[in-house]
C-alpha cells in the first residue's frame, strides 16, 4: 500500500531524529523533490516580486544582485542547514530498507563533509611549494569536481536500491 505524497513528505519531518526502522524509495525520493521544488518555488517567486513588481526597466540589474545577494544566497545557504537532520535520517533509513548499515548512507555523507575537505587541503598544501598558485587551483578543482560527483553518484546508487525483506535489515 502507497503511502500519499503528503503523508511521505511530513513523515520526513516527523520522523527527523528516528534512525531506526525503514523509508521506502518513495517516501526518500518525494521529501527530497519537493523539498527542492519548495526552495525553487520560494526562490522564483522572490525573484518574480523583486524584478517584476518592484523594480523598472533602469534598475532590473542592479534588483538582480540584490535578489542574489539577500535571497539567493542566504536560501542556498540556510535550505541544506535545515534540511540536514532529517534527510540523514531518512537516509539512513533508506539504506535499511535497502537491507544495508545506516552507516552506508553516513558514511558517504561523512566523506564529503569532512574527510573529502581535509584531503583536498591536504593536497593543495603540499602542491602549493613546488608548483605555482595557478596549476594548484586548476588540480585541486579537478581532483574536487572529480571526488564530489563520484560519492554523489554512489549516493545517489544507495538511494535508489530495491526493497530488501526485512529479515536483512541491518
Amino acid at each position: 500500500m502507497h503511502k500519499s505524497i503528503k503523508d511521505c513528505y511530513f513523515d520526513g519531518w516527523k520522523k527527523a531524529f528516528v534512525y531506526k526502522g525503514r523509508a521506502t524509495r518513495r517516501e526518500f525520493w518525494l521529501f527530497i523533490v519537493i523539498n527542492i521544488a519548495i526552495v525553487l518555488f520560494i526562490a522564483a517567486l522572490s525573484y518574480c516580486f523583486l524584478i517584476a513588481l518592484i523594480a523598472d526597466r533602469t534598475g532590473r540589474g542592479g534588483m538582480i544582485l540584490v535578489w542574489a545577494w539577500f535571497v539567493w544566497l542566504p536560501l542556498r545557504a540556510l535550505a541544506p542547514v535545515i534540511l540536514l537532520v532529517p534527510v540523514v535520517s531518512l537516509g539512513i533509513r533508506r539504506m535499511h530498507d535497502a537491507g544495508k548499515s545506516g552507516w552506508w548512507f553516513g558514511g558517504a555523507l561523512l566523506f564529503i563533509l569532512l574527510i573529502l575537505p581535509l584531503i583536498l587541503t591536504g593536497i593543495h598544501q603540499v602542491m602549493l611549494s613546488p608548483v605555482d598558485n595557478h596549476s594548484v587551483e586548476q588540480v585541486t578543482a579537478f581532483i574536487t569536481i572529480t571526488l564530489n560527483v563520484l560519492a554523489a553518484i554512489s549516493i545517489l546508487w544507495l538511494c535508489c536500491l530495491p526493497t530488501q525483506p526485512s529479515e536483512q535489515t541491518v
